[in-house]
């Protein structure tokens, strides 16, 4: 999914040569679904205080490329957010997409993405005006040792901006990583046994195009969030993720508009389970 889905986590690159190649898993099914705490929006005619809950899809099939470790992807993914009285004029946005990509893979880590993600992107009027293909393409760089780049970028039709991805990962140790890199920094501890605890920021959302209100518009879902995630991985190809945090900031962005509703401080909870073979 794209990144501001909440789908994409960061590279967790790897030192040239330091480990044997392991292929990557061939099929990918994901389920997650959260909810999130009221919290008071503000930039409005007047303050609307509301939760949010969520649910996301996908599917993948990953197939290899002749040059080592480069496969191309194709699966089908699905978003939908729910905001029960906690945004002015919206309850729900929703998107279903195809996923299409080249992936680069180093002892069955992802450390290169380009991914495109065409479909139709809305409040609930799924029209041909809700089409958009944002596309996501990040990128490892090698600098020293265990310290290496990442760089790259996110975007769509229906984003005010395009999101920059850029930082630093340290892999300090086979147990400890540091991810000091924009917009999803993270400390990522390997707890043994197949699990995982990851300690830092998550940004979830994208741009849509709502319902005639009269007339349709655009706006660009995002809600920021800094909390845990703790992963267990299991060898019948079945991951368990639980996260838990605070919203850092939501926000509602009619940029064609020129208004933006925001807040912060809400709670949130989150499954996510994952079947890979």
């Amino acid at each position: 999914m794209p990144l501001k889905s909440g789908l994409l986590c960061l590279l967790a690159l790897l030192a040239p040569g330091a480990f044997a190649a392991t292929a990557p898993p061939a099929v990918e099914c994901d389920l997650a679904t959260g909810a999130t705490g009221s919290c008071e929006l503000s930039g409005g005619p007047s303050p609307r205080s509301g939760g949010s809950g969520s649910v996301s899809l996908s599917w993948l099939g990953r197939h290899a490329l002749a040059p080592s470790g480069w496969y191309w992807c194709g699966g089908l993914e699905a978003d939908n957010y729910l905001f029960p009285g906690g945004a002015p004029g919206l309850d729900r946005l929703q998107d279903y997409a195809a996923l299409l990509s080249i992936d680069y893979f180093r002892d069955g880590e992802e450390v290169g993405e380009l991914a495109v993600h065409p479909g139709l992107y809305f409040e609930h009027q799924a029209t041909s005006q809700a089409w958009d293909m944002p596309v996501d393409l990040t990128a490892g760089v090698p600098i020293a040792g265990p310290v290496n780049g990442v760089v790259g970028f996110s975007n769509g039709r229906f984003y005010h901006h395009a999101l920059p991805i850029f930082g630093l990962i340290w892999t300090v140790n086979s147990r400890v990583r540091v991810e000091l890199a924009y917009p999803e920094p993270a400390l990522v501890l390997d707890l043994g046994q197949s699990s995982e605890l990851r300690l830092g920021g998550e940004i979830v959302g994208g741009g849509f195009l709502s319902d005639p209100k009269p007339v349709r518009t655009v706006v660009e879902y995002d809600s920021y969030r800094v909390g845990a995630q703790w992963t267990r991985t299991w060898k019948s190809g079945i991951k368990l993720a639980l996260v838990a945090g605070v919203e850092a900031e939501r926000s509602f962005d009619f940029f064609r508009q020129g208004r933006r509703l925001h807040g912060s401080g809400a709670g949130y909870l989150e499954l996510n389970v994952t079947y890979a073979r």
